[in-house]
């Protein structure tokens, strides 16, 4: 096979099938673990979004893979879809904070990985380095790729186009050293994408409808499906990232870098793959802990009014008011600052059933008023990071401001580590719990998460 920029790119991240790995990596990869299969867990429970069709795709107590949170099994490709429309459910998931780009990576990866590692017997240190190829060639694919996608009139899924990819060397990665058959794998997922769109989230139209959740599922199990092709013998193009007509030339528009692809993945942070406090956007986050902070010192009865500044993508894209199911409250700046304030809280069941009709949030909404900031824009291009700021009219004429620069400004590691608990508390039942605390004490037992049902 001839050598290119794309076949060094695969090359240098299979060295890290025999690098020590860092403890920074284990850890990140170990709360990556527990929060995607808390959450898909919970959303199955819950029939949340795309898990309601799960009856279709896999049996009760059939051989196969798990399928998180429901005591169903099927083939990997489809554990791989069922589990990766599960993680996206309740748009609770980590995303990627970098300046040139954001996406989701957990939500595909993980399902994927764990999918073959399960269907394989594959478990200690190799399915580990598996999951950190995948995840430091999700971060430099994302920085190769930039935003052109999802600008202008382009709405293609930031987690389509990149996750599968790195999905599919770490799928690759974990069951095979041969550099032509991980290349031929990894090009098969680059070249023949399910690229999922936007459409059914944008204000303007409104639906907040499952594709959203599916697209991430069939991201997945695209991955998986690419891999087994490539192992019995099935074949991709050389110059699949880079080439005339290739993944970067089709889908980077003019934001395109190649030169990102020619980083050394041991220099990738897993760190900046944060994990949400709240169960909303991550466009949100930032404005849900200011409206919790803020309310301390306003309750919800003395607000006359509240001025959400945010950059101009989340100002646009999280403004909708109409809160017609679970999904439109998750991307609702309006919403999560509403029932923050009203509330006091930001909880699992603030973006369920009853709690979506309560009048006294979506009557609050109206004094809710979202700006866009060109200060936020210019933050946000320096770290990748979704700054906020909330100035709040009181009745007695008094205007309190706060702003951070992310929902983790200020928190240290056991901050954050202790916001991760709680949320794992909220999400899991006692044996899964355990179970998960389990991979977080030692990540490179991550085969423990093999055979969580119900």
């Amino acid at each position: 096979m001839v050598t290119t920029i794309d076949r060094q790119w695969v090359a240098r991240h299979l060295l890290l099938l025999e690098a020590p790995i860092p403890e920074a990596v284990s850890s990140a990869l170990g709360r990556l673990l527990a929060d995607t299969v808390a959450i898909a867990a919970y959303a199955r429970r819950h029939q949340v979004g795309g898990t309601q069709m799960d009856s279709t795709l896999a049996q009760p107590a059939s051989p196969g893979c798990s399928v998180w949170g429901a005591s169903l099994r099927t083939d990997p490709a489809r554990a791989a879809l069922l589990n990766g429309t599960a993680a996206e459910a309740l748009d609770f998931q980590e995303v990627l904070i970098n300046p040139r780009n954001n996406g989701h990576a957990a939500v595909v990866i993980i399902p994927a990985i764990l999918a073959l590692a399960e269907h394989h017997g594959v478990v200690g240190e190799r399915l580990l380095r598996a999951l950190w190829i995948a995840f430091a060639a999700n971060i430099s694919l994302a920085e190769a790729l930039g935003r052109g996608h999802r600008s202008a009139q382009a709405g293609f899924r930031t987690t389509s186009l990149i996750a599968p990819v790195a999905a599919a060397l770490g799928c690759s990665a974990l069951l095979d050293d041969d550099l032509d058959r991980v290349c031929h794998g990894t090009a098969i997922a680059a070249s023949s994408l399910s690229a999922g769109l936007l459409s059914a989230l944008s204000p303007k139209v409104g639906s907040y409808s499952q594709d959203k959740d599916l697209a991430v599922g069939f991201s997945a199990q695209h991955a998986v499906q690419s891999v087994l092709l490539a192992q019995a013998g099935a074949t991709g193009p050389t110059a699949f990232l880079t080439g005339e007509h290739g993944w970067l030339a089709s889908f980077g528009f003019d934001t395109a870098q190649v030169d990102f692809l020619s980083s050394n993945p041991l220099t990738k942070s897993l760190d900046s793959f944060a994990i949400k406090p709240y169960p909303a956007c991550f466009g949100c986050q930032t404005a849900i802990r200011l409206a919790l902070e803020l309310r301390q010192q306003v309750p919800a009865g003395q607000v006359v009014s509240i001025v959400v500044q945010v950059n101009d993508g989340s100002a646009r894209s999280l403004s909708t008011r109409v809160i017609e199911n679970d999904l439109a409250a998750r991307f609702s700046l309006p919403y999560v600052v509403a029932s923050a304030f009203v509330r006091g809280r930001a909880a699992l069941e603030d973006f369920e059933g009853e709690a979506l009709v309560d009048e006294s949030v979506l009557a609050f909404m109206s004094r809710v008023h979202i700006q866009a900031s060109a200060e936020m824009d210019q933050q946000q291009a320096r770290s990748g990071g979704f700054p906020a700021a909330l100035r709040v009219h009181a009745l007695t004429g008094e205007v309190v401001e706060l702003a951070y620069d992310g929902p983790y400004a200020a928190l240290d590691r056991g901050g954050r580590d202790g916001l991760l608990q709680g949320k794992l508390q909220a999400l899991c039942d006692a044996p899964l719990l355990a179970r998960l605390q389990a991979v977080l004490d030692a990540p490179s037992r991550a085969e423990r998460l093999f055979g969580v049902g119900a």
